[in-house]
């Protein structure tokens, strides 16, 4: 496998021009050179980025590499690069290091097992104590990320990786527990309620999940289950992203009249019902590159401790002192552990006091707060 980086130079130059990049490899520097990406694996420029990778799953050490930039719709290409060798396997890929890109199609990881290696347990030696002296593999490291990643999630009650709502989904629909391309949702939601006292502040409503990226659908039925407004259509929606919260209100003159022959006489009637609103939304973040530094700093300590948890008992579990003496010599060996604590337990208690202190504001710039209000006579 190799591992190529692709340098942009004045990105905002080439886009006015290109929106892809094309890779070509060849077995000498100087023969022939055919395309490996394809039309749906060629790299999407972006304005932010700079440095883009690309990884050749069948790539060797013999093989050289070009690239050059493609436009998707005029087809206009620039001319190859100077041939190159791309890098080797070995190469450390992760968000501290600066070249993660997700897998076409994919949301991707919030963290890799080389940032969780090289940044979070720097200097840690990932390895047990057997015969075999086996080293953690990086399968073992992310399953601590994503358990980190969805105590993080129910921790801060909101969705990091990208969801998918449907309210009652046909059954022709494509269901997976996890977001890529070609599903159609990842969870079912519960329709919202009609409440007439929300419409006092303009049809206020608080959805179950966020941040919300998008909204696909928003309907109003009527107690019969008989559609009365889609909203969404008539561009009546108003969202606050970042909370999940929803405004509806008429946007144009010409809606009054529907607005209120459906949602007026609800209203002063003062009628509550369920099952009033089907909201079909998606949330989380874009994709895991898009995950805000704060988050991904408390997902990788929160990981950290989940491995040096279990990779200290592998040394060293329940292990505090030794002594070995024989015809006059002896040998003593103490850890710094107790036969109950953690055999890295400086580096856990660092990492915890970070986290108590970090949560807080953490938990106040990414979550709503609360409210309840208790009224008497």
């Amino acid at each position: 496998m190799n591992r190529l980086s692709i340098a942009v130079e004045d990105v905002g130059l080439v886009l006015q021009k290109y929106d892809q990049i094309k890779v070509y490899r060849g077995d000498t520097q100087g023969g022939t050179f055919t395309e490996i990406t394809t039309a749906s694996t060629r790299i999407p420029i972006i304005p932010e980025g700079t440095i883009y990778w690309y990884t050749d799953a069948t790539g060797t050490t013999s093989h050289w590499y070009k690239t050059s930039y493609y436009h998707s719709t005029t087809t206009e290409e620039s001319e190859q690069s100077a041939a190159r060798q791309g890098g080797t396997q070995a190469e450390k890929v992760g968000h501290s290091f600066g070249n993660y890109e997700p897998p076409p199609g994919e949301w991707g990881e919030v963290l890799t097992p080389d940032d969780l290696r090289y940044t979070y347990l720097f200097g840690i030696d990932t390895v047990g104590s057997n015969s075999n002296a086996d080293e953690w593999e990086d399968e073992q490291f992310r399953f601590h990320i994503r358990a980190a990643l969805g105590d993080w999630e129910r921790w801060l009650t909101m969705d990091i990786r990208k969801r998918v709502y449907k309210a009652d989904p046909e059954s022709t629909l494509v269901r997976s527990s996890q977001w890529r391309t070609g599903v159609d949702y990842t969870d079912e939601d519960d329709w919202y309620p009609f409440e007439p006292r929300h419409w006092s502040q303009f049809g206020f409503m608080q959805l179950r999940h966020w941040p919300v990226l998008s909204i696909e659908r928003c309907e109003l039925y009527n107690p019969l289950r008989v559609l009365l407004l889609n909203l969404k259509d008539c561009n009546w929606v108003s969202l606050n992203k970042q909370f999940g919260q929803l405004q509806m209100y008429p946007s144009s003159a010409w809606t009054y009249g529907p607005f209120n022959a459906a949602i007026m006489p609800l209203r002063y009637l003062n009628m509550q019902y369920p099952r009033a609103f089907r909201i079909d939304y998606t949330t989380g973040y874009l994709d895991a590159r898009y995950v805000p530094d704060e988050l991904r700093q408390l997902i990788g300590m929160w990981a950290a401790i989940r491995c040096l948890d279990a990779i200290g008992d592998g040394l060293l579990a329940g292990f505090s002192s030794q002594s070995v003496s024989l015809d006059g010599l002896s040998e003593s060996f103490s850890s710094t552990q107790s036969a109950t604590s953690a055999y890295f337990g400086a580096r856990i208690e660092s990492y915890m006091k970070q986290l108590k202190e970090i949560y807080p504001k953490i938990r106040y710039k990414f979550s709503p707060i609360p409210m309840a209000f208790i009224g008497g006579d």
